[in-house]
């Protein structure tokens, strides 16, 4: 059985024309931003303002807040956005989005730094999906999110 590849994102202080870079280096066609509320103090990537300028760019995206971090969902409104990241998944290559650049700590046991770590991808590991969490520096990484330690679970 072959597995959906879901990638992962923070936006972290990324401008946006390097944030772009390290989309389409990973061949990304469709961004969801899995924040609790689309909104930064990077103007560039709240709601409107980043699904605009990823549209000019020919990259689609979704604001699912059902699946964010901040504020954490009913279990059937998380289950449902999940949902809808796989259904995506299964059509072109998707990214979730949050803040946090980092997916993990710098502890001595690493831990999850960002819900999409700590919160969903055990779940969408569970509905089938290999998980590719893209770093600042452009490379994308794999690891068993379900033995780290986080405060989402």
């Amino acid at each position: 059985m072959s597995s959906t590849t879901i990638y992962t994102i923070g936006h972290g202080r990324h401008p946006f024309d390097y944030f772009l870079e390290l989309l389409r280096k990973h061949a990304i066609a469709f961004v969801c931003d899995v924040r609790s509320h689309a909104r930064s103090r990077w103007p560039q990537y709240n709601g409107r303002v980043l699904e605009e300028l990823l549209l000019e760019n020919g990259i689609g995206y979704e604001h699912l807040p059902e699946c964010g971090g901040k504020v954490i969902a009913p279990p059937a409104d998380l289950a449902r956005g999940l949902d809808r990241i796989m259904e995506l998944a299964s059509e072109m290559r998707v990214c979730i989005l949050c803040s946090e650049s980092q997916p993990l700590t710098n502890h001595a046991s690493p831990r999850a730094n960002c819900h999409r770590v700590g919160l969903l991808s055990v779940p969408l590991n569970e509905r089938g999906a290999r998980i590719k969490h893209i770093l600042p520096n452009g490379e994308a990484v794999e690891f068993d999110e379900a033995n780290l330690l986080s405060i989402w679970r």
